[in-house]
């Protein structure tokens, strides 16, 4: 959606039943989820995670030099689910 020397802002929908690939993270992020909804994520280490979400929910990551994250995200929910995700070109560490 926009990019500026600090930040990378992205907007995510998926479908019910759809998924985005999986993708690595290496800066410092945070998602807010404009929508409420659930979501499964598969992990590069195997562990899978179920989010339920309520619209205005927001975490943050945070992320060492050499430290990255693996996953893939689905929507398991019955309607649409929709982020805004904002990558920090600084870390916030």
């Amino acid at each position: 959606m926009s990019e500026t020397d600090l930040v990378r802002v992205w907007h995510i929908n998926l479908a019910p039943g759809e998924r985005l690939g999986f993708h690595r993270h290496k800066l410092d992020y945070c998602w807010i989820a404009l929508t409420p909804g659930r979501s499964r994520s598969m992990y590069s280490d195997g562990n899978s995670v179920i989010t339920d979400y309520k619209a205005g929910d927001c975490k943050v990551f945070a992320f060492a030099a050499d430290e990255v994250m693996v996953h893939d995200l689905t929507n398991i929910g019955p309607s649409q689910l929709a982020f805004t995700t904002i990558e920090f070109k600084g870390s916030l560490k």
